[in-house]
């Protein structure tokens, strides 16, 4: 990877974006506030030039996020003992969520794949709170048409010790899936996992791994080979009786209880 920029440069380039549009600030603005110029800025945005420490600290200051810029600093600082970057780029500290969110609002579009849980764009305030997401500071963006979410099955069928929980999180996902959200349910996923591919401006393609509670990115897209595959498998038909199926069975053991 020498020589190569990791799509984590993007990454926090596109979480800087997202933070300076909520603080309601032009990029020329931000830029002469700085006394940086407004190419350079432009340039980190966009993951064409590399953030530095102090660009970090002041961005982070202007845009009112002082206690961001130590956890953007460790995700853009580091490389390997061979001088070009570590395949993976790991994001434990505190507020992942909300950087992971951020991303996803600067992405032109995003693929969500899982075999565990339903990804956190879709989740019900319950449903959130069972699973123990963090929830980010600002929601996550709802999806939009370019956007996909393949589930297996059992994502859908467990919690059998939290069928009402589970029926509301089924209903909330065939309602949103009546608007038009392209939400896919496959039988037996393989391999199991849980992935997002988070394509930014330019075509630059990030890959999340980790569940979405231990994020890594990547710099490989291999994984988004596994989201080609399910679609090429997926059937609107299947996917509707899936979870209407997965709908009636918590409903039974709801009932039952």
């Amino acid at each position: 990877m020498t020589g190569q920029v990791h799509p984590v440069t993007h990454v926090v380039g596109a979480i800087l974006s997202d933070a300076r549009q909520h603080a309601r600030l032009t990029l020329g603005e931000a830029a002469r506030r700085l006394g940086m110029p407004a190419e350079r800025l432009d340039h980190i945005e966009s993951g064409r030039h590399h953030a530095t420490s102090a660009d970090l600290y002041g961005l982070c200051r202007l845009y009112g996020r002082p206690d961001e810029a130590p956890a953007l600093d460790l995700l853009a600082a580091g490389s390997s003992a061979a001088g070009g970057w570590e395949v993976h780029r790991h994001d434990r500290a505190d507020g992942f969520a909300g950087r992971l969110a951020a991303v996803a609002r600067q992405s032109v579009r995003v693929r969500w794949l899982s075999t565990h849980l339903v990804p956190p764009p879709l989740h019900t305030s319950a449903y959130a709170a069972a699973v123990l997401q963090p929830a980010p500071s600002r929601p996550w963006p709802r999806l939009r048409d370019q956007d996909v979410v393949i589930l297996d099955e059992s994502a859908v069928r467990r919690g059998g010790a939290t069928a009402a929980l589970m029926c509301e999180q089924i209903i909330h996902l065939l309602n949103v899936r009546h608007t038009g959200a392209q939400i896919h349910v496959v039988p037996d996923l393989f391999p199991p996992g849980s992935y997002a591919e988070l394509t930014l401006a330019g075509d630059v393609t990030v890959v999340v791994t980790g569940g979405f509670t231990d994020v890594a990115y990547q710099a490989t897209t291999a994984l988004a080979t596994h989201i080609d595959r399910a679609l090429a498998d997926s059937d609107p038909d299947l996917s509707r009786r899936l979870l209407t199926e997965a709908c009636a069975h918590h409903r039974f053991h709801r009932e039952a209880r």
